[in-house]
């Protein structure tokens, strides 16, 4: 009950957040904000932590996703000197279509809420 209290929440601030005015200081703060806080929180353990993990060994596949970032670095710049728009987009460009609409955006932003909570739990 409590988790389903809590999205609840995430989703009550996450359609006020969308709903502030673009690009101020306002709506900079709401998401920074809410993306810190969703990266701090996390339940108090109910028993002692275990103990350390040696440390990780690079895993495989880490260069794959380093040359897809880099791919997709490469096509974003390329797109942004580009133009025009309509037949270059960028990444931005691409999801401001999708992302037209306040509940479809309140939900993308409750998503990335969840998803910062969870890598910072990890």
């Amino acid at each position: 009950m409590r988790q389903l209290v809590a999205l609840v929440a995430v989703a009550v601030y996450a359609w006020w957040a969308v709903g502030l005015t673009p690009y101020t200081t306002g709506s900079a703060v709401a998401v920074v904000g809410a993306g810190v806080t969703a990266m701090v929180a996390r339940r108090q353990p109910q028993r002692p932590p275990p103990p350390p993990p040696p440390p990780p060994e690079p895993k495989r596949g880490t260069g794959a996703w380093l040359a897809l970032a880099g791919v997709t670095a490469a096509w974003q710049l390329a797109s942004f000197v580009q133009s025009p728009r309509d037949d270059h987009p960028t990444i931005s460009s691409i999801t401001n279509g999708l992302l037209d609409d306040h509940p479809t955006r309140a939900a993308a932003f409750t998503l990335w809420l969840l998803a910062a909570r969870s890598l910072a739990r990890r």
